[in-house]
């Protein structure tokens, strides 16, 4: 009787740990390190950084729930064609920030804090220590498709999302979708011509 329930425990055991999701915060840090690793290196211009960096971020980002955050109401009543090309613009949006601040984080170091994980969502609590600086970022993530990925980032306290869906609203209610994206258009076309 002993053997078959030491079995049985086994068993569920092995078979809790095979279905279990990956660990996030292995993911975040796979995401971190690769960035730094370009971020950190002396003999490349900040314009070498920035061509290495660019694209390295969107394969760690569910585009298309974070767009849909981001437009909350408004994403429904979206086309199609709306929703793609906002898709594209706002990571271009989101990445172009990134980069045009690329050099205050080349001599950072990250701490992982805490993991917080609940079903098919995580929130993973770092800090980023730059220049005698301390920045809180807070990586929300959900698992889909085999991976982890984020779609939003709270940094001091500012979740990203919240930000970009007030004021991208605001712009929808005055002018429209395709108002909207005509000025993130120029948004990034002013950001291409900077970098």
């Amino acid at each position: 009787m002993k053997k078959i329930i030491l079995s049985a425990l086994f068993v569920l055991f092995f078979a809790a740990s095979s279905f279990a999701l990956p660990q996030p915060q292995a993911r975040v840090e796979q995401m971190v390190d690769s960035i730094l690793g370009v971020l950190q290196q002396p003999e490349l211009s900040a314009e070498e950084k920035k061509a290495q960096v660019s694209g390295r971020v969107q394969e760690y980002l569910n585009v298309q729930s974070m767009s849909r955050r981001t437009l909350g109401d408004h994403w429904d009543s979206a086309t199609e064609d709306q929703r793609q090309r906002f898709s594209e613009l706002f990571v271009r949006i989101l990445e172009g920030t990134y980069l045009s601040r690329i050099e205050d984080y080349s001599a950072g170091t990250v701490k992982y804090l805490e993991q917080r994980v609940k079903d098919d969502k995580a929130i993973i609590d770092t800090l980023i220590v730059s220049n005698e600086l301390e920045i809180p970022v807070q990586y929300k993530m959900i698992y889909e498709q085999g991976s982890w990925q984020v779609f939003d980032l709270v940094i001091e306290g500012v979740s990203l999302v919240r930000n970009y869906r007030s004021s991208y609203g605001e712009i929808i209610r005055r002018k429209g979708y395709d108002g909207l994206l005509a000025l993130m258009d120029e948004k990034v076309q002013a950001m291409d011509s900077s970098l």
